[in-house]
């Protein structure tokens, strides 16, 4: 038993050893970053197919103005004659309004043919129109399909946009997180690396006598503090690290073993993003997608409704057709003695299923109305609510630098006395242990800047993210 636990154990070290031997080191900036997400990232490649399925659509909604053609034919043969033979062609071209141009062949002969369908061998050409004269006058479900998908191509596009948007806030987000661990790690690290030299100078004066044997416990107690503190910031970018993978596609899929070092630190890009911060909240921009989307759809619903409110008319259809007549050539002739043509009506009694879709359609319209004034509200009220978080971040920035600075004057000053028997280790300690706390919050409040810039490109749905 004991056996086993121990090659357990020998496969678990083992796996974390290769592990960590086998990652590789890969430079990252931002703005390769960011381009890696938006050429192989799969949430990329999903919002440019909901951008090709809008243009699909449009093409397919012309489908209902191509031409067609249409062909039957029957013949009955019984005891050695001929009944009939009958043939129908024709060719429909669906005109943009509501008419359809037609152009066909009728062909009947047979001992026994119905009178009404009988011809000449020659057969019977035509031309001919079929035009709606009340419903579908001025829209009909052709058009307005057209219509409709006419403008769900910039509907798609703005759902394009907005999903390619959540993409980059989150990925950026996630960056900058890294970042911002990257940079804790640093400051940890070296405050540890000032406690083990504090603890080694210590350890050295005790032996000689100059120093308390208590004081190395002290410095021992302080060095393994920060010794933690700085194991817990690497656990922190290994998650970092793998959640930023996430995101970083290569080509098929991210990679699990690339350890990322950044280019750029996290004051470089907050410095880049306090410059450009005036000209993200004040510059004219285009609308958020999400406005844009609100905005084609009320589009779409606003011919849904004028279809409906067509619907509501009678349906008043006219066809007439121009009938050739010449026997002894190929070549037809039409005349205005020749012709067939007849009218269909047709009006529901209560009209109450057009009436009320017609109704329904304009609470549809009503509905989008309102629920675009919200969400243009929504977003100008967080636009202005992120201006006044900038004004006192700025505030916070300015007395935490301050801060950082006196801290370590005091640090310095304490150093001093320290070293001419004029202190205690404990209170240098303390003043160092303040001096880290200024450090990180100041790091803090670089990294909640530059997360509210992020912020504000964000809502203005520019996708413009470089910094």
């Amino acid at each position: 038993m004991r056996k086993s636990k121990i090659k357990v154990l020998i496969i678990v070290f083992g796996f974390l050893f290769f592990n960590c031997f086998s990652q590789t080191t890969v430079l990252l900036s931002y703005d390769a970053y960011l381009k890696n997400v938006l050429e192989n990232n799969p949430i990329s490649k999903r919002a440019d197919n909901i951008k090709q399925y809008g243009e699909l659509q449009y093409k397919a909604s012309k489908g209902n103005f191509d031409p067609f053609v249409s062909g039957t034919y029957e013949n009955k043969n019984f005891n050695g004659s001929n009944y009939y033979s009958i043939l129908n062609s024709g060719l429909k071209v669906p005109l943009f309004t509501a008419q359809n141009l037609k152009v066909g062949y009728e062909y009947g002969v047979g001992q026994n043919i119905n009178p009404e369908q009988y011809t000449s061998s020659y057969g019977l050409p035509y031309v001919g129109l079929e035009v709606g004269l009340l419903q579908g006058m001025f829209i009909d479900y052709r058009r307005a399909d057209l219509l409709k998908s006419k403008e769900y191509i910039n509907y798609y596009s703005a759902e394009k946009n907005i999903q390619l948007n959540n993409l980059l806030y989150e990925s950026s987000l996630q960056y900058f997180d890294w970042l911002f661990s990257l940079k804790q790690l640093a400051l940890n690290n070296y405050f540890m690396d000032l406690a083990k030299l504090r603890l080694i100078g210590i350890e050295s004066l005790a032996n000689v006598g100059e120093r308390a044997a208590m004081d190395t416990v002290e410095a021992a107690i302080l060095y393994q503090s920060r010794l933690l503190d700085f194991q817990s910031a690497k656990i922190e970018i290994q998650k970092q690290n793998n959640e930023l993978a996430m995101y970083n596609w290569q080509t098929n899929a991210p990679s699990a073993n690339e350890l990322y070092q950044p280019l750029d630190s996290l004051d470089l890009y907050f410095e880049k993003a306090k410059n450009g911060i005036i000209k993200q909240l004040y510059q004219d921009s285009t609308s958020n997608p999400v406005i844009d989307k609100y905005n084609s759809f009320q589009k779409v619903l606003g011919i849904d409704a004028r279809l409906k409110k067509e619907m509501i008319k009678p349906k008043l259809n006219v066809n007439y057709n121009l009938l050739s007549y010449n026997p002894n050539s190929f070549s037809p002739v039409y005349t205005q003695n020749n012709y067939k043509w007849g009218v269909d009506l047709s009006f529901p009694l209560l009209l109450r299923r057009s009436r009320n879709e017609y109704k329904m359609a304009k609470v549809n319209f009503q509905s989008n109305s309102f629920e675009l004034a919200n969400k243009t509200n929504e977003l100008d009220f967080k636009l202005n609510t992120l201006k006044q978080t900038i004004a006192i971040l700025s505030e916070q920035l300015q007395n935490a630098e301050r801060s950082v600075k006196y801290n370590r004057l005091l640090v310095e000053a304490e150093k001093l006395k320290f070293n001419n028997g004029e202190s205690s280790l404990f209170i240098l300690n303390a003043r160092e242990n303040k001096w880290l706390e200024s450090e990180l919050k100041f790091a803090e409040y670089k990294y909640k800047f530059i997360k509210t810039s992020i912020s504000i490109v964000y809502l203005k749905g520019t996708l413009n993210y470089q910094l």
